[in-house]
């Protein structure tokens, strides 16, 4: 394996931050610029990403040219209901509303040419302009350099502080972020920020379940998760934006399998106890239809992405696949395997669908086209999961029983590799260079290098130690959950894996061409059966053009910050929201339109001298009132968190306040050392994590140096 990317990543964040102090130079700003030096063709070229799609008009955009770069910005509304975050053409130019959604664009090109500037792994924020200005909110980052303008330098020192993750200096808008969802086994999913640096303190919020969670899937738009519920509870919908649950959907009979459809319009739930299948209105969460296809566990798999889709349903139970219009959601026949079917998978790219079936030890392949048996390839006893890679050409068959990994090349009908050495290999996911197989009977996963596949000689497989405890030592970890809840996922960047370990309770971020995890997230004692990855960074939607969905904050104006990979460069460029629009006497817009959430539903009042002076080591007391805005319920103590960090890494404090009556509350610490301190209030089950509602900065001198502490006001 070559470590070039691994090395790539593991130095972007360091080098990026010393060049932002050594290289103002390179740094823009939208409100005036000197002429475009001459620039060459961009390089690297890639194929759009299927993410927000642009159309004209558009909004005035801010433009800079910078070292021979156009570069304009522009934010959109976002409409209701198109795929992907994508935004539907407008009749002419809309200004963006405040705590609405929107899509943030990014236009590059060749400034004596205008040929898109393509390849690039931009990053974006938008942030409030400071009191006083940004110079002087940059501190010593800004101060006395030549040649940088005021602005520009408290942009550059923004940019530095943003790249650092700290909690204490978070954008208004993050374009560049993504959260790792975590399917626990105590009824709860876990939300964790992995770009935030406050050591092990990653955790955004925890999403209480009405049951045990068994499968989960996210919408294409990601603003809503979907998780099977054990018991009788049915489907959970998720709101990704607030972390909370937006309804629960009574389906059938112990329901499992979740598969959104290539559209985006509904959600199939697969129920395992009345051998039905439940279709669901994605957005209104309605029960459209009620499938009935036989007994036994089901799973769901999709053709025809393009163009006419079907969704093919297995039962275990049952001696059918079920093929059924996804439009329609009328049946379009049944095609025989036999029974015991535990596993399907889909090729758009072959025309073919692949079913597992362990009681006959086989695959059946499907022609998709004809809904016919076009072939059985015969495999050993013990079957399991069985996944296409994203090319579509080679299917993985897993067999834990006998620790093995079967390629099949639908070119051919047939097997091309058989690889063995695994330990009861349970489930797969891919990246551009490698397929990921999770051994369950070792703390290890093996990356299988794609390149190889179309070779006469097996490709090589890399083993990595991922963490202390096999997945089988975990408690309560059942057999052949890799269909249901994938323990793994594929890296935004394209280059590595989230790993989930129940055994230790953590998640692992590998990086290809390391030989273990870069990085471990705590999951805080809680079992990850699965991992999501929630992204909502910047991708190329059209030669040039980079794109994503965003939440704005307060209107007013906002800077806007790009920091570009190739070439380096760090531009600034203006940005304003404008005020929600709504009726006389109405409240104000929210992400919903009027009447909706504006924002933090709570308003935080601290109790103590903003200038209190703490000492180490002395037990500190501190008070502050928490008030639900509007007709909101009160607060309770239990809905709420507090975090106390050391600024900007060491010591934390967390834990629930203690409530003294009339929205007050108050928590006890004492800090360790001196220093600068943050402190950090959450309510979660509000909409509000960490950082959602306003640090507060509090200062601790050494013993004997500082005051009595300050009482309620």
């Amino acid at each position: 394996m070559s470590a070039a990317r691994a090395r790539r990543a593991l130095a972007w964040l360091s080098a990026s931050l010393a060049w932002l102090s050594a290289c103002p130079a390179l740094l823009g700003c939208g409100r005036g610029a000197p002429p475009p030096a001459s620039l060459g063709e961009a390089e690297g070229p890639v194929e759009p990403a299927a993410q927000p799609e642009a159309a004209p008009p558009q909004p005035e955009a801010s433009r800079i040219e910078r070292d021979g770069l156009s570069i304009s910005f522009t934010l959109r509304p976002l409409s209701e209901g198109t795929p992907r975050g994508g935004a539907a053409p407008a009749e002419g130019p809309a200004a963006v509303e405040a705590f609405a959604d929107a899509v943030a664009e990014f236009t590059l090109r060749d400034a004596a040419t205008g040929a898109p500037v393509r390849g690039l792994s931009p990053l974006g924020w938008m942030s409030r302009p400071e009191a006083g200005g940004d110079a002087g909110a940059a501190g010593g980052d800004a101060g006395g350099e030549p040649g940088v303008a005021a602005d520009e330098a408290g942009c550059r020192a923004k940019v530095k502080r943003f790249m650092a993750g700290l909690l204490s200096a978070r954008p208004e808008v993050d374009m560049n972020a993504y959260f790792l969802w975590t399917l626990n086994r105590d009824s709860t999913l876990s939300v964790i920020n992995p770009q935030v640096a406050l050591g092990r303190t990653k955790l955004r919020s925890v999403v209480s379940l009405a049951g045990p969670g068994v499968s989960l899937a996210l919408h294409p738009d990601r603003e809503r998760l979907y998780v099977s519920l054990r018991g009788g509870r049915g489907l959970a919908v998720v709101d990704t934006r607030r972390g909370l649950v937006s309804a629960n959907v009574p389906v059938g009979e112990e329901p499992a399998a979740v598969a959104v459809a290539p559209d985006g319009r509904t959600v199939w739930v697969g129920n395992d106890g009345d051998g039905t299948v439940s279709v669901v209105d994605a957005r209104s969460t309605d029960v459209l239809r009620t499938l009935r296809v036989g007994p036994g566990h089901h799973e769901i798999a999709f053709t025809g992405a393009g163009g006419a889709s079907a969704a093919w349903i297995t039962s275990r139970q049952g001696a059918a696949v079920a093929v059924v219009d996804a439009a329609t959601l009328e049946p379009l026949g049944e095609v025989e395997v036999g029974e015991g079917a535990v596993s399907i998978a889909a090729s758009d790219e072959a025309g073919v669908v692949y079913v597992a079936n362990a009681e006959r030890a086989e695959v059946v392949i499907l022609d998709a086209a004809r809904r016919a048996v076009a072939g059985r390839v015969p495999l050993k006893p013990g079957l399991d999961a069985v996944r296409f890679e994203p090319r579509g050409r080679f299917a993985f068959a897993l067999n834990p029983a006998a620790n093995e990994v079967a390629v099949l090349d639908a070119s051919t009908g047939a097997v091309a590799h058989t690889l063995a050495g695994f330990a009861a290999p349970d489930a797969v996911t891919f990246t551009g260079a490698f397929a990921y197989v999770r051994n369950r009977g070792a703390a290890r996963v093996s990356l299988i290098d794609r390149a190889g596949l179309g070779g006469p000689a097996a490709p090589p497989i890399v083993n990595v130690a991922v963490g202390q405890g096999a997945p089988v030592a975990a408690r309560a970890e059942p057999p052949g959950q890799g269909a249901l809840a994938a323990p793994m996922a594929p890296a935004p960047e394209g280059n590595g894996a989230i790993i989930a370990s129940p055994a230790d309770r953590s998640l692992y971020f590998y990086v290809e061409g390391m030989m273990a995890p870069i990085g471990t997230f705590s999951n805080y004692g809680r079992e990850p059966a699965a991992v999501v990855v929630e992204d909502r960074s910047l991708k190329e939607v059209r030669p040039g053009v980079y794109a994503t969905a965003v939440r704005l904050g307060a209107a007013g104006p906002h800077d806007v910050a790009l920091l570009l990979d190739r070439p380096r460069a760090a531009v600034c460029l203006e940005a304003t929201v404008a005020p929600a629009r709504c009726p006389e006497g109405g409240a104000r817009g929210g992400a919903a339109g009027c009447g909706g959430d504006p924002g933090p539903g709570v308003a935080l009042e601290p109790l103590f001298a903003p200038d209190l002076r703490l000492e180490a080591g002395a037990p500190a007391t501190l008070r502050f009132r928490a008030t639900p805005k509007e007709a909101a319920p009160a607060l309770d103590a239990k809905e709420m968190e507090i975090m106390i960090v050391r600024f900007p890494a060491g010591y934390r404090f967390g834990g629930a306040p203690r409530p003294e009556g009339d929205g007050v509350f108050s928590v006890t610490f004492t800090p360790p050392a001196p220093g600068q301190y943050r402190f950090l209030a959450a309510a979660p089950q509000r909409g509000l994590p960490l950082g959602a509602l306003p640090v507060v900065p509090l200062r601790v001198f050494p013993r004997g140096q500082g005051a009595p502490e300050g009482g309620a006001r």
